[in-house]
């Protein structure tokens, strides 16, 4: 077998390992849903949002205690349905589908403009006979309150609803009927609401945001280590890195592409693999791409002369925290593992300690995701 088969053969090792640790993740809802199924969905959206009525409003608050008025939405999506959407109010509306105001259902999302700016500023989950269920952090109530769309604050303030659910039918005729109560009740609400809310809805943007709206720069500076060397087992410092590149925010996956500028230490050299990304949520990431090396590269800990592969070059994963937002940005703690193919001086295959004491690295840093839109007037 040549040396080319055998380093294609551990990097395509090292890729199905990867996948098989993603498998069983499952950071979203069945997108190909049933009415029914999604109507079920609905349900079990509105009942766990109704569980935190009455917890105390906390600004960048995730719960299950507190909550700030996204970190709500975050959270019930999240822990309901396994859903994952958007941390911020601004970015769950770029994130959704824009209906109008007659097709809301129980489980869709309601946003607001309540900040002198203008810009979307508050979400909460609509619940059906023109209610809502939101984190609010002044006023007479505060905290996880329900409200309605009617009421003197939200009416002149309410901006669009939207969608991340299929629609099911189970609109406000539905609920109400299932209260007991008249459809011309619902009829006159409905029609209220709509006149209402129309000049707002307007101007709430294209639906769905468009394509610039969902695309994202994300950048990260990490320490790279590993755990062992061809002679010993322990911690080793392998140096630094950073990324930057760009994430199209889609509703199951995220691809990104994007650039590395390591300074491997461990092997004596500067290295700059070009990354495709594809995320999995927020929190998983995988990558891989060729790797330009600059330098004479050493075996660690014992100096021998080996030679950086472009292609293979790396392969990697990338598993983060649940982020701190501050305004647009969101912050995360990341912890890569990573490998690099690495050959013998001569071209040759190195043997599996060595390709893994030279290749296999953790990265442990910090991440910053911000929406391109913010410096675009989004």
């Amino acid at each position: 077998m040549n040396d080319f088969k055998i380093r294609g053969r551990l990097f395509l090792i090292t890729a199905a390992i990867l996948i098989l640790l993603l498998v069983p993740m499952k950071c979203f809802a069945e997108p190909n849903l049933t009415e029914a199924e999604a109507r079920a969905y609905r349900e079990r959206l509105v009942a766990e949002a109704k569980k935190y009525v009455g917890s105390p409003y906390v600004r960048g608050a995730t719960g299950p205690d507190a909550f700030d008025c996204s970190g709500l939405i975050y959270f019930v999506a999240r822990e309901s349905i396994q859903y994952q959407l958007p941390r911020t109010a601004k970015a769950m509306y770029d994130f959704v589908t824009i209906v109008p105001n007659d097709k809301k259902e129980p489980g869709d999302l309601v946003f607001f403009r309540t900040t002198g700016d203008g810009s979307i500023s508050h979400v909460g989950l609509y619940i059906g006979n023109s209610q809502f269920i939101s984190a609010v952090s002044d006023g007479t109530n505060t905290g996880v309150i329900v409200s309605s769309l009617n009421e003197g604050y939200w009416k002149p303030r309410y901006a669009a609803c939207g969608k991340f659910i299929r629609a099911s039918g189970m609109n406000d005729a539905a609920v109400v009927a299932s209260a007991g109560r008249g459809a011309s009740d619902t009829a006159s609400g409905v029609a209220s609401r709509n006149s209402g809310a129309s000049s707002a809805s307007g101007n709430a943007g294209t639906p769905g945001g468009g394509f610039f709206n969902r695309l994202a720069f994300e950048g990260t500076l990490a320490g790279d280590w590993s755990l062992f060397t061809e002679k010993s087992f322990f911690i080793n410092f392998r140096g630094l890195s950073t990324q930057g590149g760009i994430v199209y925010e889609g509703s199951r996956l995220s691809p990104g592409v994007g650039v590395m500028v390591r300074w491997n230490y461990g092997v004596g050299a500067f290295q700059i693999p070009l990354l495709l990304s594809l995320s999995f949520g927020e929190f998983i990431k995988t990558y891989a791409g060729p790797v330009f090396t600059m330098g004479a590269c050493g075996l660690p800990a014992s100096g021998e002369r080996i030679k950086a592969s472009v292609f293979p070059g790396i392969i990697g994963i990338s598993v983060r925290t649940p982020s701190i937002t501050k305004g647009r940005f969101k912050v995360s703690v990341i912890q890569d593992i990573s490998y690099t193919v690495f050959n013998a001086e001569d071209g040759a295959a190195l043997s599996p300690l060595k390709s893994a004491a030279a290749g296999l690295e953790f990265s442990t840093g910090i991440s910053v995701r911000f929406p391109l839109s913010a410096f675009a007037g989004g």
